[in-house]
């Protein structure tokens, strides 16, 4: 069973039924302080799903193509057991379309703990997604790409509480380096170490939203290209000023492209 004990850093997914590393908060199950958003403004959003029994979300990703999906490491249990939802702004609802995982890649290099660099999982589904205005593969950025200025992010919150299912967004995160975004950390929690990786990582900081639980995995993007997914918060998610990181898919894309090119 997951541990009562309280979490300040957390990496990746909350999951008490198997998944890696968790702790579901009821009060903050998505982004917290963003605002709803439509699928057909983030057609390439999805929903990873745990379904043991009755499916939950456990994390958000992005479609890659008709056959892939995107997301983190942390958010991989056993795919016998896991869905991806895609094309609806809200998880209960039935214009959802649901769809097996074939296979999973993790990247060699993530951590087994669930917390640090690499964290990226790429799903091989195991029919190809139809595409329409509610459903689209990403724009990703070129290998070596760096970004700076405002981006938004997006992504679900837990359906396993029916609070929120719907997607939301944050239009206002600034990029910020790695070293204010380690040093804004550790002056709100000094006891934390950061480990924000250099070429792994990128980081994003807002006065009026930040990322929660089911966030991981979702897309971080710029000008309609995805520039990074969510790796992991600071908790409590209700807190201000305090930064987001992702994994810069920048450094990654040689990674994503030959995994799937080996393994059609």
């Amino acid at each position: 069973m997951c541990s009562a004990k309280v979490v300040i850093l957390l990496a990746a997914v909350a999951v008490c039924y198997g998944a890696p590393n968790a702790k579901f908060s009821k009060h903050h199950l998505n982004i917290d302080g963003g605002n709803n958003a439509e699928i057909e403004d983030f057609p390439y959003v999805a929903s990873v799903q745990y379904c043991p029994f009755a499916c939950t979300h456990v994390c958000t990703a992005l479609i890659i193509n008709e056959n892939w999906v995107l997301t983190g490491a942390n958010c991989i249990a056993s795919i016998s057991a896991q869905k991806v939802d895609v094309g609806a702004s809200d998880l209960t609802q039935d214009d959802k379309v649901t769809v097996d995982i074939e296979a999973e890649f993790i990247h060699p290099d993530a951590p087994s703990d669930g917390f640090g660099p690499n964290d990226l999982a790429l799903l091989k589904l195991s029919q190809p997604l139809t595409f329409n205005d509610k459903v689209q593969a990403a724009k990703l950025p070129k290998q070596g790409q760096e970004f700076t200025g405002i981006a938004n992010v997006t992504g679900f919150g837990n359906s396993k509480f029916s609070v929120r299912n719907d997607l939301r967004t944050a239009r206002d995160v600034t990029l910020i380096s790695n070293d204010d975004c380690t040093k804004a950390i550790n002056e709100i929690f000094p006891d934390v170490y950061s480990n924000v990786d250099e070429k792994s990582n990128l980081c994003t900081l807002s006065k009026t939203a930040n990322s929660c639980d089911g966030d991981l995995g979702g897309p971080l993007s710029q000008d309609g290209t995805v520039i990074g997914v969510v790796t992991w918060h600071l908790k409590p998610c209700g807190y201000r000023g305090i930064p987001t990181v992702y994994t810069k898919l920048s450094n990654f894309m040689d990674w994503i492209e030959k995994t799937i090119t080996e393994n059609k």
